[in-house]
């Protein structure tokens, strides 16, 4: 960070905490290092200090600050940094607060899942599984399930990061909102594009505006062009469905914060497939990111799964529900858990812990990828 006269500065922060008593089960390098979405931009796993760091908003949806969280040792709580901030007030604080609890899945009802789970799965209780890590916001949530499908990993991995990229131009006014949108959409005035406030510490009496590079939020998305998201993104079809959806979402016809609170597992699956682009895969993905576990999520990986590690050479798209059904079945209402947990598992055999895996490697987390080390060490 830069004083006001330019020189460098220590960088300031603040710290929030939430305790851990009511949750026995959780462990932070458990709770992170489980699933695609924490090698996601903007979601950083440092396998050394063993902390994660990215950018969360604040009270007001449209700032957003970098924050750093790690569990002390031997300490029952989460300490969350907040950086560039000497102070956060209330508001904000609530707003942080709630997204760290989304996404290590912090409530009564995800520590009950969990207990739950290891009941009928004794093995994963051993390992520490039971929370999929998940994004701070259901929109992020659905978009990224977007982006898994029918592609590579490493292009849903490069998809994310220009998604990012893309926030961070826009915000900066790099990129300018879509020819006759309303600037109210998007918050920026006579085509300068949406700035964003980037708290520096209250001795500076100053906020100098910056910007952080987040993932986009339903309204910065709806306010861009869909060709910028082809051109930019590289994300072909996707495109459409993932700006069709943030109009949607910013216009109020899907309210996620209903989606967050349905208790039906089948009224809200009928209501995300009704959703344009939003097909069996990702509507189940999306499921599971809402705590929804009956159902796998199948797809190429999942039939190389089942193929592989359970010899179902017989799996084919038609057959793969069936599949899942009869191999999953016992573990209900926690089939994806299950799966999920065999997967992590087989990932771990091929590339070490999750954990201790460096950013430039996560693009061989995937089955095709480990299948293909392991013949080149065998020759």
């Amino acid at each position: 960070m830069m004083n006001e006269r330019g020189n460098a500065t220590l960088s300031s922060f603040s710290k929030l905490y939430i305790l851990l008593k009511d949750y026995p089960t959780f462990n932070l390098e458990n709770a992170v290092c489980n699933h695609g979405f924490f090698m996601m931009a903007p979601n950083v796993w440092d396998p050394s200090t063993k902390t994660f760091t990215r950018p969360l908003r604040l009270a007001d949806s449209v700032n957003s600050v970098n924050v750093t969280i790690s569990q002390p040792h031997q300490c029952n709580f989460l300490l969350i940094k907040v950086h560039d901030m000497d102070c956060v007030p209330y508001l904000d604080k609530q707003a942080i607060l709630a997204q760290v609890s989304r996404m290590m899945r912090l409530s009564t009802k995800d520590e009950n899942d969990v207990q739950e789970f290891h009941k009928i799965y004794p093995e994963a209780k051993k390992m520490g599984f039971g929370r999929i890590f998940r994004s701070p916001s259901l929109f992020e949530d659905a978009v990224k399930s977007i982006l898994l499908c029918f592609c590579s990993w490493q292009n849903t991995l490069m998809m994310a990061k220009n998604l990012c990229d893309l926030q961070f131009d826009f915000t900066n006014g790099l990129i300018l909102p879509a020819a006759g949108k309303d600037q109210n959409s998007c918050s920026s005035t006579q085509g300068k594009g949406l700035k964003r406030k980037r708290y520096f510490p209250a001795s500076s009496g100053k906020v100098v505006i910056q910007s952080v590079r987040n993932f986009p939020s339903a309204k910065e998305l709806a306010a861009l062009d869909v060709q910028i998201l082809k051109d930019y993104c590289k994300m072909g079809f996707r495109a459409n469905h993932i700006h069709e959806f943030a109009k949607d979402v910013q216009r109020g016809k899907y309210r996620l914060s209903n989606f967050e609170k349905c208790t039906s597992h089948k009224e809200l699956h009928q209501k995300i497939l009704k959703i344009k682009g939003f097909g069996a895969f990702v509507s189940t993905n999306v499921l599971m990111c809402l705590g929804f576990y009956e159902n796998l999520p199948i797809d190429t990986e999942t039939r190389r799964h089942l193929q592989e590690v359970h010899g179902r050479k017989d799996c084919t798209a038609r057959k793969a529900k069936a599949i899942t059904k009869d191999i999953y079945g016992r573990f209900a209402p926690f089939q994806c858990l299950a799966f999920w947990f065999e997967l992590a598992r087989y990932y771990e055999s091929k590339l070490g812990k999750l954990s201790k895996i460096p950013s430039s490697r996560y693009a061989f987390v995937t089955g095709s990828q480990c299948g293909m080390r392991s013949s080149e060490e065998n020759e």
